[in-house]
């Protein structure tokens, strides 16, 4: 039987929490008081947005059934869903601003829109003065597989593409503060999962595998940044 959206989601939102933490620790830093996640699917984030302190957290998920899972799940007063539900509708930035977001975070989401200049302009324009935009993408496009094919993904970055993607939707709005490649382990058993054996789902095992290998790639990646990774770490400040 095949798996739907939704249950891929609640699986892997069940079997990656220490590597949902690992993530947001990159971001932890510049998270405000008042967040937007962007694709926040489950929101598997929202435990450490709550546990950061935020004053109030504000999902955008434009697929219906994830937001109603969403909604079941989550019952803390802080924890919300946006009206608008779609980042490249001009109406997130303006919900975002009457809102008053001081920091839009986005994780795996950007590549998965073909607009996804017009995403992140509106996230841009929706963040306050001061705030950061918080962006976790896929890196390099040789790593593109049946991996990427599975999770519709229009494209990986690289560090030049993604400084062109933030040029284009918002020059002279955002400064930046970092980037970096993260995660380099995981590039290879992604390379060899997608292009290799070219898998068409993603086991369980994979997340095990991550989770076991974890503490050790963290604490390194910690101590010195890797050349390469599975993703990118990009942190923008607005202006």
């Amino acid at each position: 039987m095949t798996e739907s959206h939704s249950e891929f989601y609640e699986r892997w939102s069940a079997a990656a929490g220490p590597y949902f933490s690992w993530q947001f620790e990159q971001f932890a830093p510049y998270i405000g008081k008042r967040a937007v996640d962007v694709g926040c699917g489950l929101g598997s984030f929202v435990p450490n947005f709550l546990k950061h302190g935020v004053e109030g957290y504000w999902g955008v998920e434009n697929d219906a059934d994830l937001r109603k899972r969403f909604a079941e799940r989550h019952k803390d007063s802080r924890v919300h869903l946006t009206a608008s539900d779609d980042a490249t509708d001009p109406k997130l930035a303006e919900e975002m601003k009457a809102l008053g977001i001081d920091t839009a975070f986005s994780v795996n989401v950007i590549e998965h829109i073909e607009r996804d200049d017009l995403a992140l302009k509106h996230m841009i324009e929706g963040t306050k003065a001061g705030g950061h935009i918080c962006l976790l993408v896929p890196a390099h496009p040789f790593l593109y597989g049946t991996l990427d094919s599975l999770d519709h993904h229009f494209r990986r970055y690289t560090k030049e593409t993604l400084r062109d993607v933030v040029a284009r939707a918002g020059a002279g709005r955002v400064e930046w503060v970092d980037l970096y490649h993260f995660n380099a382990i995981a590039s290879f058993g992604w390379f060899l999962k997608g292009r290799v054996l070219k898998e068409t789902k993603q086991a369980d095992e994979n997340y095990a595998l991550m989770n076991a290998v974890l503490p050790f790639v963290s604490r390194a990646e910690k101590l010195m940044r890797p050349p390469f990774g599975l993703s990118l770490i990009a942190i923008l400040r607005r202006v």
